[in-house]
């Protein structure tokens, strides 16, 4: 992070960038060790990891105390055998971080990884998140170093600040029960510029003051190709004041910022957007004075537009990710999506897939596919002889709860239905 320039002692600019692309003209990049064996390249370095644990509800069992830090997920990936450096989540644990000094967006390949270590195989659910209220579901991953695309999910020209990772309570009873998690980085970024409103207005104004328009001009030098860029503007308060005040203050100021860029700099006409969050996401106490001078703050985002993914890039939405013990039959953990228009679903990741629709709100029914099971049917489904008919009844319209009922192949006899149906399965993402 480099302060660019300074005015009457306070802070002015400060900007943090990660490339783009897959190779970096300055040489920053670094490959680093991914905990079995291979290597994964950032082009950026050390600035690509996650910064801040916004969260960590530690799952049951839990984690042995020397693996319960959160903090140890921080900064670049640094697991070694018998020395520690990363969290364990716990059976069904949560984990929610937030990258400070840049953003997370969707380029071509590969946006995100997930370093999770150790000798288990454990999966966890993902969503992203631009305020950390809002989540974009990825749906579920499947440990190792798993890297995650954001182009099928709908990311499209948003900018992500927040990631989190659910367990999925695949290893409840290893010795580090759920996933092991050394790190997370972002290889596809956007460049973050924080200008203090001090040198912006004077105090409960939002109309530019003289000095701020020398400011303003050096972000756009700042700038490598404003015609080729998006900008995002974002305005921050402290807490003084009413909330709802706070907030219209804070998007003219944003409002304020983005015009004189319109005006000043040679950026597309579509190419500024503002956005207003008054004092809903300080990044400082606003307890003392130095904290909510921190607060009071214009954000500018900056992501060189790029050519988009391919026109047949899959479109999918995660419906949801599901997991529960089910009485006498194994844990079960099912994710749900919509594929341009069609609803598909894979249950306990070992080729075992759902394929079908919503009836009602409540109600799911379709069919099971799995590459070996107990009975053989005389048909084929989804190209495979091994199938038979599902259904899924959710407790209520949200559908965080569901018991599941299935039998074989393509009887129809309600007295079929198996009596050993999934039970207290309840949402994880």
């Amino acid at each position: 992070m480099t302060i660019i320039s300074t005015l009457a002692g306070a802070m002015l600019i400060m900007v943090a960038t990660i490339g783009v692309a897959a190779t970096d003209s300055e040489g920053s990049g670094k490959s680093y060790p991914d905990g079995h064996g291979g290597e994964v390249f950032f082009p950026r370095g050390d600035e690509s990891f996650a910064d801040d644990v916004v969260t960590f509800k530690v799952g049951d069992p839990g984690p042995g105390e020397e693996n319960a830090d959160p903090q140890q997920v921080l900064g670049i990936p640094d697991y070694a055998p018998d020395q520690g450096g990363f969290v364990t989540l716990g059976c069904a644990g949560e984990l929610v971080l937030r990258f400070t000094d840049n953003r997370l967006i969707d380029i071509p390949g590969p946006d995100l990884y997930v370093f999770e270590i150790g000798p288990d195989v454990e999966p966890t659910a993902l969503a992203v998140s631009a305020d950390g209220d809002t989540w974009t579901r990825v749906g579920t991953i499947s440990g190792g170093k798993a890297e995650i695309d954001l182009a099928p999910y709908g990311a499209g020209d948003e900018t992500f600040r927040y990631v989190k990772l659910v367990d999925l309570k695949q290893a409840c009873s290893s010795r580090t029960p759920g996933a092991d998690v050394d790190a997370v980085g972002a290889i596809g970024s956007a460049s973050k510029i924080a200008l203090d409103s001090a040198v912006l207005f004077d105090s409960g104004e939002h109309r530019l003051k003289q000095g701020a328009f020398a400011a303003l001009d050096e972000v756009i030098e700042q700038i490598n190709d404003p015609a080729s860029s998006d900008v995002e503007v974002a305005g921050h308060t402290d807490s003084v004041g009413s909330e709802t005040s706070n907030l219209e203050l804070s998007r003219n100021r944003a409002r304020a910022v983005a015009d004189y860029l319109i005006e000043s700099g040679n950026f597309a006409d579509d190419a500024i957007v503002t956005r207003a969050f008054g004092e809903r996401q300080p990044i400082a106490s606003n307890e003392s004075a130095e904290g909510r001078q921190r607060n009071r703050r214009v954000e500018l985002t900056v992501r060189t537009t790029r050519a988009g993914e391919s026109a047949g890039t899959k479109k999918v939405e995660i419906l949801g990710v599901w997991a529960g013990h089910s009485g006498a039959s194994a844990d079960r953990v099912v994710e749900l999506r919509r594929e341009d228009g069609a609803i598909r679903g894979d249950y306990d990741f070992e080729g075992s897939s759902l394929i079908g629709d919503f009836t009602d709100a409540t109600t799911f029914e379709g069919y099971w596919v799995k590459d070996r099971s107990g009975r053989k049917c005389e048909t084929e489904k989804d190209g495979r002889r091994y199938w038979g008919q599902i259904r899924l009844e959710f407790e209520s319209s949200d559908r965080d709860e569901f018991t599941g009922y299935w039998r074989y192949c393509g009887d129809n006899d309600e007295d079929d239905w198996s009596s050993q149906g999934w039970s207290s399965i309840q949402r994880i993402l």
